[in-house]
């Protein structure tokens, strides 16, 4: 992947498991005839060719003429430059041809056409006026088109969500279920999330492992569970970890207070009962300046402290010196089988240590880290828990409490129980009411778990079932009963479908039970409950699930991770001081205090405060912040507002080793005004780089040098001075002045695509920011197309301007944007599959979207 975008720089299991197949497979079926699976076809209609001297005719209107002397030198139909002719075109025909005219736009928007490099360019104004014409003139011939969205099954995210709501449980999807598979797009596109025969293994596994986790097991046997790396042993696919990566010289979140360093992780214990701990060896016989000062180690269960000891110190390093291996074992031996008592459920485990005082450092000479730090402390990279070692119960963990509504008395009440939980859990879990037909597979999984283990045991299986269920994993879209046309469901969505909809695109999961009442009511497709229940929804804890399912991979940072910094230049940013993880903290919070809190969403660009902690203040070459915990902070440097001063955008644009203009220009002409750019040529040589023995050029003179050449000046000149306004961020976010090759002043200047001068971030931002609307309308695509599941078409376009220019009559908020997204055709219709349609004569190549969408 980074060698892909360097390149794009250079130029651009039993009976149980067989009767789960086999209603998947029934219920696959069902769903096929419900639903349908035909993804929508259209295209813009053919119009009738126009003669080229027909076109250029004097009483052509003032707008068109403007195509006929800047266009038609190269889209014309002996060229067909970008598989277009204008020539063969005419005023009148634009709506028929709206495919050709919504990516014509995009084109214009982003300053790609006519190119930098044309022998005539117009100016700012006029291509906004060409381009506010073509809008208008398409707008106002546009009706709503719903689109078709094939039958789609939860992603990772839904389906850790859904779980955790359903039964209380954090499980780790990724370790349970297959890859999304979305490279490019969002992990909402429906037809990314299609199922192979091979994945229903998995699927059932999954659901076998989650129920019996949820359910617990008074006779689970003793088995060890290993978090981290001891040896060849790896971390455990059972939990969620969060292994001993990072800084461990400071204080990590979710820690007490006065600690610093560790690891913790979720484990979920089968029952109530006694457990052993034991913690990666901390002594080791070679590593005896480790050994010189005092380490308090403490293990704590949910916050509270069970278990606490010394490593180091003058006895335990003089114990090594003279005795070696024989004190090395006694001093590991303090951190083996520690017993605790845990209750059945899911915990957390924490292991740290006592953050002890210092007033610098006590390393003899001078360290590489910015905080001082300590280099000789203990770190923490592993531990087991093996249990249960004995058995003394079940308790009513949350998950136990949400599944088991009632406790049978006798064996007489364990069908009518089992039956109201069962319903109960299916009611949920399908997003729907259920029938007999739904509930009687699931009783027979409880009927013949509750035969082999008893009535637990077999709502153990009833849980699998469920979590088994097409009707779980598949998000199954049907229109209100009135609206149904033909065999293929079509129409307006039911109550029931419009609540499954909108939670998955707020919450990335199931529907609650006002939500479910009100839609089982018919009363949520009312324009006024449906707006009250989105203000609900935005202000609950679970919309954050919008920032990282929709705003992260908006902004691309699944390439953050690509990016390691290159721990030669960059020694105090790499290792245990990867700065990555506070720049996704920074950037989380970031975004969620603009669009969680209804702000404009233009304050993504030019909002004057951050978040930061101590680390990561330090790294930006701030004081005055003190602490690991993140908190909001005022900025004084109007270089670091907004999406552009941050670390985690600056990073994701960069390379390792040094800073990349065209990836950063790329990115804000993608992301924040929405024009995707170009496809790099093949066979494009490297960008040049210095030779020892020869005077060093500058990465923009390397880069100029680079894009010389006209054809490559056609889309470089769009997005080098946008990247040059960038330069003085290196490649981790710190601000520089000097050029690291060549110790001169950085050169930030640049002419934007149209016309504007720029130098450094201040005035880039104002720039975007005079061109705000664009922003709001990339932001408005990006948000429909994450919510309906499906890429962006050209007939889309009106509908995503006609909600942009109403939010700019709403002050931009986001609430407004979600909720007019929400009212949409687009996301409140179903569309019956179109037939064939015939290309248009016009047009040589129209498969490529009107406009791109999606994250990563």
């Amino acid at each position: 992947m980074l060698k892909d975008e360097r390149k794009r720089e250079r130029g651009w299991s039993g009976v149980w498991a067989a009767g789960s197949v086999l209603l998947m497979a029934a219920a696959l079926s069902s769903l096929s005839a419900r639903a349908g699976s035909s993804p929508a076809s259209s295209a813009a209609a053919p119009s009738s060719a126009v003669t080229g001297d027909a076109a250029a005719s004097p009483s052509a209107p003032a707008q068109w003429q403007l195509i006929q002397r800047y266009c038609y030198e190269c889209h014309n139909v002996n060229d067909w430059a970008g598989g277009v002719a204008f020539d063969s075109m005419s005023a009148g025909q634009i709506p028929a041809d709206a495919k050709v005219w919504e990516d014509a736009i995009t084109k214009l928007r982003g300053g790609f056409m006519p190119p930098p490099s044309a022998k005539q360019h117009p100016d700012r104004r006029t291509v906004m006026e060409l381009t506010s014409w073509l809008e208008g003139t398409l707008d106002s011939h546009a009706t709503e088109t719903a689109g078709r969205i094939p039958l789609r099954r939860l992603n990772r995210r839904e389906y850790t969500n859904a779980v955790r709501d359903l039964l209380g449980l954090e499980v780790d999807a990724a370790a349970l279920l297959p890859d999304d598979h979305h490279k490019t797009g969002y992990d909402t596109d429906a037809t990314r999330l299609q199922v192979s025969p091979s994945y229903i293994d998995q699927y059932v596994n999954a659901a076998r492992v989650v129920a019996a986790q949820a359910v617990g097991n008074p006779t689970a046997p003793a088995v060890t569970t290993t978090f981290g790396s001891l040896g060849d042993m790896k971390i455990s696919l059972q939990v969620r970890g969060h292994p001993g990566e990072g800084n461990q010289q400071l204080y990590r979140d979710g820690m007490p207070f006065g600690t610093r360093g560790g690891m913790s992780a979720e484990y979920i214990f089968p029952a109530d009962g006694d457990y052993a701990l034991t913690i990666g060896d901390l002594a080791l016989g070679r590593d005896v300046p480790l050994m010189e000062f005092d380490n308090t180690v403490v293990a704590l269960l949910d916050g509270k402290e069970f278990f606490r000891t010394h490593i180091g110190g003058d006895a335990d390093q003089k114990a090594i010196d003279q005795q070696q291996q024989v004190a090395v074992e006694q001093i590991n031996g303090r951190l083996r089988n520690i017993r605790f008592h845990a209750t059945q459920g899911q915990h957390r485990i924490a292991i740290t240590f006592v953050h002890r005082d210092f007033a610098e450092s006590d390393e003899r000479l001078r360290v590489t880290a910015l905080e001082g730090g300590q280099e000789r402390v203990q770190l923490m990279h592993a531990f087991q828990i093996r249990g249960p070692l004995s058995v003394s119960g079940m308790s009513d963990s949350p998950s136990r409490a949400k599944i088991f509504l009632c406790h049978p008395a006798s064996e007489q009440e364990q069908l009518p129980c089992a039956h109201r939980i069962i319903e109960h859990l299916a009611t949920l879990a399908f997003r729907r009411p259920v029938t007999e037909a739904d509930l009687h597979p699931l009783l027979g999984f409880y009927e013949s778990g509750r035969k082999e283990g008893g009535f637990e045991a077999g709502i153990r299986d009833a849980v699998a079932g469920i979590l088994a269920s097409p009707w779980f994993l598949y998000r199954v879209e049907s229109p209100a009963p009135q609206m149904r046309t033909g065999t293929a469901a079509a129409g307006t969505l039911s109550d029931l479908t419009l609540a499954s909809r909108l939670s998955f695109f707020l919450w990335s999961s199931l529907p609650d039970q006002e939500l479910l009442e009100l839609a089982e009511a018919n009363r949520l497709s009312d324009p006024q409950v449906l707006a009250a229940q989105v203000k609900r929804m935005l202000a609950d804890p679970r919309s954050k699930s919008l920032i990282d399912g929709f705003a992260f991979q908006w902004l691309n940072l699944a390439r953050l991770d690509e990016i390691v910094a290159d721990r030669a230049q960059f020694p105090f940013a790499t290792g245990p001081l990867d700065p990555r993880p506070l720049f996704k903290e920074e950037l989380a919070l970031f975004l969620d205090s603009v669009l969680r809190s209804d702000q404009p969403v233009t304050a993504l660009l030019t909002a004057d405060y951050t978040y930061l902690n101590e680390s990561l203040a330090m790294l930006y070459g701030m004081e005055g912040v003190k602490g690991g915990q993140f908190r909001r902070v005022q900025l004084t440097d109007s270089r670091r507002w907004g999406l552009l001063g941050k670390g985690a955008i600056l990073m994701l644009t960069a390379n390792p080793d040094r800073t990349a203009p065209v990836l950063r220009g790329a990115w804000v002409v993608e992301r924040i005004l929405g024009s995707p750019a170009p496809t790099p040529p093949p066979n494009v040589p490297t960008l040049a780089e210095n030779v020892h023995g020869k005077p060093p050029r500058t990465v923009r003179e390397r880069v100029m040098q680079h894009s010389v050449q006209p054809a490559c000046h056609a889309c470089h000149g769009v997005m080098d001075p946008i990247g040059f306004a960038l330069e003085n961020f290196n490649t981790v976010g710190q601000f520089r002045e000097l050029d690291p090759a060549t110790k001169t002043p950085i050169d930030t200047s640049g002419v934007l695509a149209d016309g504007t001068v720029i130098k450094g971030p201040d005035d880039l931002r104002r720039a975007l920011m005079a061109r705000s609307e664009l922003f709001v309308e990339t932001l408005t695509a990006q948000l429909m197309c994450y919510a309906i599941g499906r890429p962006l078409d050209y007939y889309d376009m009106p509908v995503v301007r006609r909600i942009a220019r109403e939010a700019g009559q709403n002050h931009d908020r986001f609430a407004f944007i979600v909720l007019q997204v929400v009212q949409s055709d687009a996301f409140r219709e179903r569309q019956p599959p179109a037939p064939p349609s015939q290309s248009s004569v016009k047009s040589a190549s129209l498969a490529a979207p009107a406009i791109h969408t999606g994250g990563n």
